[in-house]
């Protein structure tokens, strides 16, 4: 499986995942990157939020990017996921009625 996976910053995918690549790797890596995405936004509100609002503009827009990238990669992760979990269902299905 060569499934790319796309974010803004390049022009082409940067890495695509491995063909042997399981779903659990794939909750694995989504769960790892939605814990990191929610720790650096928790940065950015409350009395976190103050020192954030003290950075210079250019600073605060490159972590938003940062997070805005860490979201894009889970989207992409949770569309494999889901693609992988529907196709399951069909294949589950199929033996069923065999």
């Amino acid at each position: 499986m060569n499934t790319p996976l796309n974010f803004p910053a390049p022009a082409a995918p940067l890495y695509v995942l491995a063909n042997n690549v399981d779903t659990l790797t794939l909750v694995d890596q989504l769960s790892a990157r939605l814990a990191q995405l929610q720790a650096m936004l928790a940065m950015t509100r409350s009395n976190a939020g103050e020192m954030f609002r003290r950075m210079d503009a250019e600073y605060q827009e490159h972590y938003l990017w940062a997070c805005g990238m860490i979201a894009d990669e889970a989207r992409d992760l949770m569309r494999m996921v889901e693609g992988r979990s529907f196709a399951g269902a069909d294949d589950r299905r199929e033996r069923e009625r065999v």
